[in-house]
């Protein structure tokens, strides 16, 4: 078989595994299976040559439909790609199918998660992270701006990397989004490891010409940072409860951690309640007043500012990605979610307390990975990997290096 028949036949397959997530899981958004096959058949060399992936309802896919998740735009069909997808594409990728984006909506219906439907995969990019989960595909590309690709990554068994804001543009997110009207949404990864993870990000990373908010960086190699030489806080900020399962995986990863030679440092900072607050107010900007808007930046400003002197001397912060196991979908119209019987599983409840926001107000790199694969959704945890900026010589202030180790509407909602 020739080398563009091995990629057709590697996409053919991946779309027949979408048929069968898309039955169990409804995940899918869209499909032109022609055009996909046909683009098959001519994609480029490059890193990602004939790599099946699906990409999140807000972001341009040209031959696609992108709706932005509303009823309303079901037929809006983008003439050009995102900068980021157009990418992608560049480097051999084949976008096979756009995503639906969160847990239930009017749009789309219910997204299911891949180990167990009964349970929520997370949202927003509830989609991608079930179709990377179920093993349909083993990229997707989605958006963050409060946990949209880390929460589901975590509950789905997959990674998620949320990169450095400013890192990947976001011409053709849609509802169009940028550096000063949203500073907080990012487009990201989710992946089946790692290793896909970073090669989908630095691929789709720096300037585009038209995103006015993203700089020339320079990546570093993961493979450059000598884990020993690393400072690590780990452990749930302030000490906050968790199931028994999250703190169980999370003594793990720290004594991994630690043998591997890298020096824990403590808990990590607790900022929490003050991400959360700051959060809940850039979600809620249509309803605030301009004075209102003027303090929740300066806010904002002073919570970046806080956070990175929390974390001199620290290189890294490893916490839980969420606090409890994925939900149980809702069992009435009312949105209240079935409270789990003691003991099923690991005595954890899977109400909304399980998703913490304010993990994207800092901007910087997050990578959320799986700490245990398992059968059910119960017990899918996973812990989030945060890097601290590192500081820039005077020589060098203008562009910034920056190593990741693991990251609506027609209004201005934002990618959550």
């Amino acid at each position: 078989m020739s080398e563009s028949g091995d990629v057709v036949h590697a996409v053919r397959s991946s779309l027949r595994r979408l048929d069968e997530a898309d039955a169990r899981l409804n995940c899918v958004a869209d499909r032109n299976d022609a055009a996909v096959l046909a683009e098959a058949a001519v994609a480029p060399d490059g890193p990602l040559r004939g790599e099946p992936i699906t990409v999140k309802d807000w972001i341009d896919v040209a031959g696609f439909r992108c709706s932005g998740g509303e009823l309303g735009l079901s037929d809006r069909r983008p003439p050009e790609d995102a900068s980021a997808v157009a990418r992608l594409r560049a480097a051999g990728a084949v976008v096979v199918a756009k995503t639906c984006v969160h847990v239930e909506s009017e749009r789309f219906g219910r997204v299911l998660n891949p180990h167990d439907p009964s349970r929520s995969p997370g949202g927003s990019s509830s989609g991608d992270a079930a179709a990377v989960g179920s093993g349909a595909v083993r990229l997707g590309v989605g958006s963050d701006s409060g946990g949209s690709v880390r929460v589901p990554a975590a509950w789905c068994g997959v990674v998620g990397m949320k990169p450095s804001a400013g890192l990947v543009p976001l011409t053709g997110h849609f509802p169009r989004v940028g550096e000063r009207s949203d500073g907080r949404t990012v487009i990201g990864a989710l992946a089946r490891s790692t290793r896909m993870a970073w090669l989908a990000v630095t691929t789709m990373a720096g300037p585009d010409g038209i995103d006015g908010g993203v700089a020339p960086v320079t990546l570093g190699e993961p493979g450059s940072i000598s884990v020993s030489s690393l400072r690590v806080a780990v452990g749930s900020p302030g000490g906050r409860d968790v199931c028994p399962a999250v703190a169980s995986a999370l003594t793990r990863v720290a004594a991994i951690v630690q043998e591997a030679g890298a020096s824990v440092v403590g808990p990590p900072p607790d900022r929490l309640d003050e991400a959360r607050r700051i959060t809940e107010a850039y979600w809620a900007r249509p309803e605030r007043t301009g004075a209102q808007i003027e303090e929740d930046l300066f806010d904002w400003d002073r919570f970046r500012r806080r956070v990175l002197l929390d974390t001199v001397g620290i290189d890294v912060v490893i916490t839980p990605t969420v606090a409890d196991m994925a939900p149980v979908h809702p069992e009435d119209a009312h949105g209240g979610l079935r409270v789990l019987p003691p003991g099923e599983p690991h005595g954890c409840s899977g109400d909304h307390r399980a998703r913490r926001p304010g993990g994207g107000a800092g901007g910087r790199p997050s990578l959320a990975g799986p700490c245990r694969r398992r059968r059910r959704a119960g017990d899918r945890v996973g812990s989030r990997v945060t890097r601290r900026p590192a500081p820039v010589p005077p020589r060098r202030a203008r562009v910034q290096s920056s190593t990741c180790l693991s990251p609506p509407s027609t209004s201005s909602r934002p990618s959550r």
